[in-house]
């Protein structure tokens, strides 16, 4: 008699748990992503040991029920499943030469099984493991990783890729699960729909929103280099020293995106991600300052000539 539990549903269950780990590490829900990478990993695990035999998902004390079953040896299942678990599993697989040696494997196991302090590691630390081994052993056992892996597929390419540096590689990563994000929020709306919520929810012109003696903070809409969509505020900043007359050089240090939160924090983010890192703006462009009080152009013209940065300073 075949086993119940084949090849095709363990390799199907873990796509099916390593595209929640995946979805749970772009939302930032960390211990998600432990558990179900984790379970993805086992699952993909047995299904290469069940490809060899499905007596290798047995274990070889206490009771023989799986192992007669999974030999075909009696024809009813035993009442209540019980195969071996991931550690055991990765550990066959050793032996038999498939995965190396990892301690970051082995702690990604035992932070799914709730050994390890869950707070003592972070997504990002096992991101690599997880992937780097899902991968060997889809490749061991012959499936596609593009099939396997779907949407996620640029993702995890980024993820192994060796060439781009730890920031370098976090924005690239961060920028491919914005746009996995933005693929499943508006994939289904009708044409044009995406357009009239990004003119909806973006807000033209420069828009002071902060002002203090170290340096003075605008918004303006920009496009996103993750969806593509004109609905991110950049965020910008002039130091003391710039002077403000008609045009002023503002320096880009930060960007969300209200279509598929893809963000920025830093300078160096704003370069990796393709984006100039200062602008040229007109003061004619302010339309507002935080207290969301309009200016006029000339007004804020008149101001900025005759005190400089000095004006942001009093005025807040």
């Amino acid at each position: 008699m075949a086993s119940t539990i084949t090849f095709e549903q363990l390799v199907s269950g873990a796509k099916s748990f390593a595209d929640l780990a995946l979805n749970a590490h772009a939302e930032g829900h960390t211990e998600v992503f432990l558990l179900e990478a984790g379970v993805s990993v086992e699952r993909l695990a047995k299904a290469a040991l069940a490809r060899v035999h499905p007596t290798l998902l047995s274990e070889v004390k206490g009771n023989d029920d799986m192992l007669l079953h999974f030999a075909g040896a009696t024809a009813a299942p035993p009442r209540r499943f019980h195969t071996i678990g991931a550690s055991t599993a990765i550990a066959r697989l050793r032996k038999m030469g498939v995965l190396p040696k990892s301690d970051d494997l082995d702690g990604l196991i035992e932070l799914r099984n709730g050994v390890a302090h869950l707070g003592a590691s972070s997504a990002e630390d096992y991101l690599g493991t997880f992937v780097d081994t899902v991968c060997r052993l889809l490749d061991h056992i012959g499936q596609d990783r593009a099939g396997f892996w779907g949407t996620w597929s640029d993702t995890v390419q980024v993820t192994l890729d060796t060439k781009f540096d730890l920031a370098q590689k976090a924005v690239h990563l961060r920028m491919n699960q914005a746009r996995v994000r933005f693929d499943r929020r508006f994939g289904a709306v009708p044409e044009g729909a995406v357009e009239s919520i990004a003119r909806t929810i973006g807000e033209a012109g420069l828009v002071i929103i902060d002002a203090n003696r170290a340096n003075t903070r605008f918004r303006t809409l920009s496009r996103c280099p993750a969806c593509d969509t004109e609905a991110a505020a950049l965020f910008l900043r002039a130091v003391p020293a710039t002077t403000l007359l008609y045009e002023m050089e503002l320096t880009a240090d930060g960007l969300l995106c209200g279509l598929c939160s893809f963000r920025l924090t830093s300078e160096e983010e704003i370069k990796i991600a393709g984006l100039p890192p200062t602008i040229q703006c007109r003061v004619e462009e302010l339309t507002e300052t935080i207290d969301d009080a309009p200016l006029e152009a000339d007004d804020v013209f008149t101001r900025l000539n005759s005190g400089g940065l000095k004006w942001f300073h009093d005025s807040f």
